[in-house]
C-alpha cells in the first residue's frame, strides 16, 4: 500500500524502531549532508539505531507496519499524536529523548501544569492513603496527576486525582490496548472516562520489563515536578527520579520512617536534596503557587473577608493534613464559636471529616471529593 510521505507519516515509520527517540533524529537531521567533523559529532549511543530508522523511514516494509498500526489505533480508538504535533505535551517535547510518537487513549492532551505521583508497588496503607489524599488535593487544584498504573502507589495517585474531580494521565510501558496489571480494568475505564492513557509503543506491545524504565522517562518528561510516595533503595519510582533531575523537573519526596524499608529510598532522595512533601500546599508551593495556597491572612482592617466560601476554602486549603480544632481557629485566626458552627456546617455537606477529640481533614481522600458549593 502506498501512502503519501507527510512528515507525521515519517515520524510514525521511524518510531516503529523501538528505542529511536528525538536525540537520535536531532542528530541524523544534523548530520543529513555531512560526515561527523569531530569526536564531538560522534553519533549518539545506540548508533545502530541510526541506520534502522533511515530505512524505516522509506522501506515497503515499515509503510505496511505503519498502517497496521493506523489500523489497530482506529480499532481501539487511539490517537496518534506525532513530535512535531501542536497536540504533543510542550514538557515532554522538550526532553532530548522524547518518543517520536504517543499514543493517546482518553481526553485530549492537557494544558495545564502536572504532577508526577510515583512509588512502590507493595505501599502500605497509610502510604496509599497519603498518595490518595495528596493527588485529590492536587486535582482539586488544576493540576493534572501523571502516574504509571502499576499496583501500590501509581494506582492510588490515580485514583485520588478522579475522586478530586480532576484530570489524569497514566503512562504505560506497553500498548494502550493491553490490560496490565491484569487487575486494573475498573480504574483503566475510570480513567479514560475523566484522563488519558498513553504510551509511546503500538498497541499490542506487551508489558517486558526492560520498557518500564523507558516509560518512566515519560512519566518525568510530562510534569514540572515528580512526588515520591514511598519507595524502597530499589525502585522503578527512583528511576523516575533520576530522570526527574537530568530533565530539571523538581524532585520531591515524602518522609517516612528510618527503620521502615518501604521508605528507604524515598528517604535518600531528602537526605540527597529532594523537597520534602507533607501535603499538597508543599507541592504547589514548588510549583509557584504559594500565594494562592498558602494561609491568607487578614487585610489591613483585621477582618476576613465576607462571605461564607471565602472562610470556606481558607479552612479547607488548611486541612490537607488532619488538624485540631484549636490549631485551626489560632492559625486562621478565627475565633472558636465563629469557627465551629462553620466546620458543623462543612461536616454535613461532607466537605470535612472529624474524628474523635475535635480533629478535622478534608474528605478528599474519601469517595468523592471535598468540594465548596455541593
Amino acid at each position: 500500500m502506498t501512502r503519501e510521505q507527510t512528515p507525521a507519516e515519517i515520524l510514525l515509520r521511524i518510531s516503529l524502531v523501538e528505542g529511536f527517540t528525538a536525540r537520535h533524529l536531532a542528530w541524523l537531521t544534523a548530520h543529513r549532508d555531512r560526515a561527523p567533523a569531530s569526536t564531538d559529532d560522534a553519533p549518539p549511543p545506540g548508533s545502530s539505531l541510526l541506520q534502522k530508522g533511515i530505512e524505516a523511514a522509506t522501506s515497503r516494509e515499515s509503510g505496511e507496519r505503519a498502517h497496521e498500526v493506523r489500523e489497530a489505533c482506529a480499532r481501539i480508538g487511539a490517537r496518534i499524536v506525532t513530535l512535531d504535533s501542536d497536540e504533543y505535551p510542550a514538557l515532554l517535547a522538550s526532553v532530548p529523548d522524547a518518543p517520536l510518537v504517543l499514543y493517546w487513549r482518553g481526553a485530549c492532551p492537557a494544558r495545564g501544569e502536572a504532577v508526577a505521583v510515583v512509588g512502590t508497588r507493595s505501599p502500605t496503607a497509610t502510604g496509599k492513603e497519603f498518595a490518595r489524599g495528596l493527588s485529590a488535593d492536587l486535582a482539586f487544584e488544576g493540576i493534572t496527576v501523571v502516574s504509571g498504573m502499576a499496583r501500590g502507589i501509581d494506582a492510588a495517585a490515580h485514583e485520588g486525582a478522579l475522586a478530586g474531580g480532576g484530570r489524569t494521565i497514566a503512562v504505560l510501558g506497553c500498548g494502550v490496548d493491553v490490560l496490565y496489571p491484569p487487575e486494573a480494568g475498573r480504574l483503566r475505564d475510570n480513567i479514560l472516562g475523566k484522563g488519558a492513557i498513553i504510551s509511546e509503543f503500538p498497541p499490542g506491545t506487551k508489558p517486558l520489563p526492560r520498557r518500564f524504565p523507558a516509560r518512566n522517562r515519560l512519566i518525568s518528561g510530562m510534569a514540572k515536578a515528580v512526588v515520591v510516595a514511598e519507595a524502597p533503595a530499589k525502585s522503578g519510582a527512583l528511576i523516575t527520579a533520576m530522570f526527574a533531575l537530568e530533565q530539571g523537573r523538581e524532585v520531591m519526596a515524602v518522609p517516612g520512617s528510618p527503620v521502615f524499608p518501604h521508605t528507604e529510598g524515598s528517604n535518600r532522595l531528602l537526605k540527597e536534596g529532594a523537597t520534602m512533601v507533607t501535603g499538597a500546599a508543599d507541592v504547589l508551593f514548588a510549583l509557584g503557587r504559594g500565594k494562592e495556597t498558602a494561609v491568607s491572612s487578614p487585610d489591613a482592617g483585621g477582618e476576613w473577608p465576607a462571605g461564607e466560601g471565602d472562610l470556606e476554602h481558607r479552612i479547607l486549603r488548611f486541612l490537607s493534613v488532619e488538624r485540631h480544632v484549636n490549631e485551626i481557629a489560632v492559625s486562621l485566626q478565627i475565633p472558636v464559636p465563629e469557627l465551629l458552627p462553620c466546620l458543623l456546617g462543612m461536616e454535613w455537606r461532607k466537605l470535612l471529616a472529624r474524628r474523635s477529640g475535635d480533629y478535622y481533614k478534608t474528605m478528599s481522600i474519601s469517595g468523592r471529593p471535598a468540594r465548596l458549593g455541593e
